[in-house]
């Protein structure tokens, strides 16, 4: 038969689990929880139950903590499919957290038991846990924790390194709590070395802070660089906008006098013949003054020979069409092609979805006639990113994308093998594909963007303004992020 004390140690490190996976979930705004993950984490939370039980009957309870620590920092990172450095940082707090929650509530279930003389260990625990629970609710409807803790998502390091001391801290003194006084010194060199770990952990945050901040460094240098060739290129254009007018006005009078003088002569037709010639060969000379003066749009460039090249044939496509073509990079790439996806691949991704741009384009009455492309990292993520001006695609399309080879203008070069070769990528490379779309398009605006974001989740995204028509379509129920703009 069960003993009072171990049952007692069963229900708390049972809530206990419950309340970590619970805080785990809110500060890393976890939703993705299906039927499966859910028992899942139900036999998680048994199974974590009767290991802690186990442990403790063979060592103390700093030890039986940072083993569980570990254990469960792997087991959640398989779980979501989070980062597992993520993972760590966030799995400390929590357990950090629900610990430090369990001696709060202790300490007020402490003043209910001597003002009502509650007598019963297992009673005093269940009113702790209660307590506990409680408090946890209200702590998680916050405003502030809406949507997590903010800076797990955005890698702040300054924020991370404070909050691995504190949770080291409270889960030190809470092991310490736990143990006698003999305990502590049989254990103090485990204590150091435990100690030590954290210590590496800090400084390992640190060094990664100093190298990013050298690499932000870097980057504000060559920000200044471009910003200086940008300035340059202005001052380039205002001074062809100059020549532009010079040239117009210079023409402008002359051309207009002709015209007078052409409408209002009352002569005969072999003069009449020699104005138009001499107009016609003014409108010429004027043709070949701007030819002289025009200059050909310069991209930036990536540094990047060949991204640079189908950039450039890219653009020389779009004037083939008419089509204006517009391009960002966003700082480097060189990490983007050296460890993300490889240098071939991107070219292909660019290629296939700027010629889809153009097809679009072509197929559209829209008389802003427009692709822009944008190459670099936003936020945390590297991204490619192409708005057009052009048709939306079909609804049944977007729910075929990457399944088979579909497309909707075949007759103008569309095959579809474009989007199929898109998902083997975005697959090999964990990346996601986002597609937008807009309902009300101003004028000079675009209608809507093919988004390759390279953020290791491997999912496909539908911003829609027919997300609802969409959904219902659906039927497959493929598994979509669908979402309305």
């Amino acid at each position: 038969m069960i003993s009072i004390d171990i049952f007692n140690i069963i229900i708390k490190s049972f809530f206990i689990n419950i309340f970590l996976f619970m805080i785990f979930f809110k500060i890393n705004n976890y939703e993705e929880m299906d039927n499966i993950k859910r028992i899942k984490t139900g036999l998680l939370i048994v199974f974590l139950t009767f290991l802690y039980c186990i442990l403790r009957s063979v060592s103390d309870i700093l030890s039986t903590i940072i083993i569980l620590y570990f254990l469960e920092s792997m087991l959640l990172s398989s779980l979501t499919k989070l980062k597992l450095s993520r993972v760590l940082i966030s799995t400390i707090i929590s357990v950090s957290f629900s610990y430090f929650l369990f001696i709060l509530a202790g300490t007020i279930e402490f003043a209910l038991q001597a003002l009502f003389s509650i007598d019963s260990k297992t009673i005093n625990l269940v009113l702790t846990l209660a307590i506990e629970f409680i408090i946890l609710i209200l702590i998680s409807k916050a405003k502030r924790l809406k949507k997590g803790l903010s800076f797990l998502q955005k890698d702040n390091e300054f924020i991370e390194i404070a909050m691995i001391n504190i949770s080291a801290i409270i889960i030190l003194v809470y092991g310490l709590i736990g143990n006698n006084f003999e305990k502590i010194i049989e254990h103090i060199y485990f204590y150091f070395v435990i100690l030590g770990i954290f210590m590496l952990i800090i400084l390992q945050k640190t060094l990664v802070m100093y190298y990013k901040q050298k690499l932000l460094d870097d980057t504000i240098n060559e920000y200044k660089k471009d910003l200086q060739e940008k300035e340059d290129k202005l001052k380039e254009l205002s001074d062809e906008a100059f020549n532009v007018s010079k040239a117009s006005h210079e023409f402008y009078n002359r051309q207009k006098a002709l015209e007078l003088k052409v409408s209002e002569a009352n002569i005969g037709t072999e003069e009449k013949t020699e104005l138009l010639d001499r107009i016609k060969s003014l409108t010429t000379e004027y043709s070949e003054a701007l030819q002289r003066i025009k200059t050909k749009v310069v991209l930036p460039a990536t540094n990047v020979s060949e991204i640079d090249d189908i950039f450039k044939y890219m653009q020389t496509e779009c004037s083939n069409n008419n089509i204006d073509f517009k391009l960002k990079i966003e700082g480097n790439i060189y990490y983007l092609i050296n460890n993300i996806i490889p240098k071939n691949k991107l070219e292909t991704l660019i290629g296939d979805h700027i010629k889809d741009a153009i097809i679009a384009v072509n197929s559209s009455e829209n008389k802003y006639r427009n692709i822009f492309a944008i190459l670099g990292k936003k936020n945390r993520h590297y991204e490619l990113c192409i708005y057009d001006s052009g048709i939306e695609f079909e609804i049944d399309t977007l729910l075929k994308l990457g399944l088979e080879q579909i497309t909707t203008h075949k007759d103008v070069g569309g095959s579809g093998i474009g989007f199929m070769t898109t998902f083997e990528t975005l697959s090999e490379c964990k990346a996601s594909l986002m597609i937008e779309e807009k309902h009300e398009v101003k004028d000079n605006d675009y209608t809507k963007a093919v988004i390759i974001r390279f953020d290791n989740k491997n999912k496909y995204i539908i911003r829609s303004y027919r997300a609802d028509e969409i959904k219902k379509k659906n039927a497959d129920n493929r598994k979509i992020i669908i979402e309305s703009t």
